[in-house]
C-alpha cells in the first residue's frame, strides 16, 4: 500500500468531485492514477515507435508499401 500527502488544493478539488459525484475519494483517486499511467505507457510507446523508425531509416533497408501488404494478405486469406 502506498500513503501519498497531496497537496491542501489538490486534496479539496477531489474533496468537491467526491461530494458532487458522490464517488468515494479512494476511487476517484484511483482512476486519477490509473490515467496518469495509461498516458505514460502511451508516451513511452511513442518514443519506442519513433526510435525504431529512425532505425528503420538509418538502416538503408527498402520498406513494404502498404499496398503489397494488403494484397499478400488479401492473397492468404481468400476464403
Amino acid at each position: 500500500m502506498l500513503a501519498i500527502e497531496l497537496s491542501a488544493d489538490t486534496e479539496e478539488m477531489f474533496q468537491m468531485v467526491s461530494q458532487k459525484t458522490g464517488r468515494p475519494l479512494d476511487v476517484l483517486v484511483q482512476e486519477a492514477l490509473d490515467r496518469f499511467l495509461e498516458e505514460w505507457e502511451d508516451q513511452q510507446d511513442v518514443v519506442e515507435a519513433q526510435q525504431l523508425y529512425r532505425e528503420f531509416k538509418e538502416g538503408g533497408e527498402p520498406g513494404i508499401s502498404w499496398k503489397d501488404v494488403k494484397s499478400s494478405m488479401d492473397l492468404k486469406h481468400v476464403l
